[in-house]
């Protein structure tokens, strides 16, 4: 590691002693060189994977506002907030199309050859409808309201305190040390309350519980490096829910999805048809495997590790 790189972990290391949005600050400028890290790759779409990363990127940007946003001025939240809203709208279009694709062409691969040549033409309309996408994602990268917003958010990346808050007395709690507990249970808790709902949730619901659970991912992700040793497990069992309710969503916008394609011929609509009904087969086991995993989650074993996790911050 050079000279440099130490100088920058230094800088960037995120101390428990900070306020929180001076450490939202150095999470930010963390996240946003990531996000501009696969720019490239996402303008050309030669690796599916670059789209997703910068997606995530500012999917985890727009957690971090919606978690500390009010240690920030209004002003500042609003204008990154819409920037990064018009970003990941744009790659949303295309990551949507790139999941579904790859899921027909791994369910393609099942079928007999005689069936294949109509799932490839059904491929084939997707992705012309994603290569169009890719056209308007690469006029929006090419517009100034775009370079202008990384512009922008780059200097507030850089400097401390701009953009932030003035914390008008030292005894208001402000500290990452003081904050950060609060922040947390409270995301736990709103994971927690589908307990009144679940296991008859409908998909609707059981997306709504994947975005909290992937805000309280984001949220351990963001300061795991000053939380206590057991927070790596209670993260994974929050990854490992995630994921579960993140493929029981792919699968409601794939048939969302499918069933929207219009001008199919008889082929193409069976194909789509049998399509659909591997993926309702899947959703059973899913929804038995969410259920058993959200009865563990719950044990007291699991939650203690997450209140031993904030033990450290002192």
């Amino acid at each position: 590691m050079t000279t440099d790189d130490n100088k920058r972990k230094k800088n960037t290391a995120i101390l428990p002693t900070d306020p929180i949005a001076e450490a939202g600050r150095k999470i930010f400028a963390r996240q946003l060189r990531r996000m501009l890290s696969h720019e490239a790759g996402s303008r050309t779409g030669d690796d599916i994977e670059s789209v997703h990363q910068m997606r995530v990127a500012i999917r985890r940007m727009r957690s971090l506002f919606n978690l500390i946003g009010p240690h920030y001025r209004r002003k500042t939240v609003a204008e990154y907030e819409r920037g990064l809203r018009e970003i990941a709208r744009a790659l949303g279009a295309i990551r949507d199309l790139d999941v579904l694709i790859l899921d027909m062409q791994v369910f393609g691969a099942e079928l007999p050859l005689e069936s294949r040549d109509a799932l490839d033409s059904v491929v084939a309309t997707l992705e012309e409808r994603r290569s169009a996408s890719r056209i308007r994602l690469n006029k929006h990268f090419d517009s100034k309201r775009y370079a202008r917003f990384v512009r922008r958010f780059r200097r507030l990346t850089k400097r401390a305190g701009r953009g932030a808050r003035k914390v008008k007395q030292e005894e208001t709690p402000h500290q990452l040390r003081h904050v950060l507990p609060l922040l947390l249970h409270a995301g736990l808790a709103r994971v927690k309350a589908y307990d009144a709902v679940l296991p008859a949730a409908d998909d609707a619901t059981l997306h709504a519980l994947r975005v909290e659970y992937k805000q309280l991912r984001y949220a351990l992700e963001f300061f795991q490096p000053i939380l206590g040793s057991s927070s790596a497990t209670f993260l994974a069992q929050v990854k490992a829910m995630q994921e579960i309710l993140g493929r029981i969503n792919d699968i409601a916008v794939f048939i969302e999805y499918v069933n929207d394609l219009d001008g199919l011929t008889d082929e193409q609509r069976a194909i789509r048809d049998s399509y659909i009904g591997a993926r309702d087969a899947e959703l059973i086991g899913l929804r038995a495997q969410f259920n058993s995993a959200w009865t563990r989650f719950n044990k007291r074993a699991s939650q203690r590790l997450f209140s031993d996790s904030l033990l450290v911050l002192r």
